[in-house]
């Protein structure tokens, strides 16, 4: 069973992810997950998208424009 660690949630809903679970999962700056919820869980995940890096503020849009036509 996986450990757990307890973080707060910002007056701005922002959180911390630990560094433990960072370095688990390859997560690094700049890298972009996806956030989904089921019941009363909230799910992480990596996120994988191509960036344009002569457009880098795109990329996020046209990830969420493949979700909204692909789901």
């Amino acid at each position: 069973m996986s450990e757990t660690t307890l973080v707060k949630v910002s007056s701005k809903g922002l959180v911390t992810l630990p560094k433990k679970i960072r370095s688990q999962l390859g997560i690094e700056d700049g890298d972009y997950l996806s956030i989904s919820s089921d019941k009363d869980q909230i799910i992480f995940r990596k996120a994988k998208i191509d960036v344009d890096y002569e457009n880098p503020d795109d990329a996020w849009k046209e990830h969420t424009k493949r979700r909204l036509t692909h789901d």
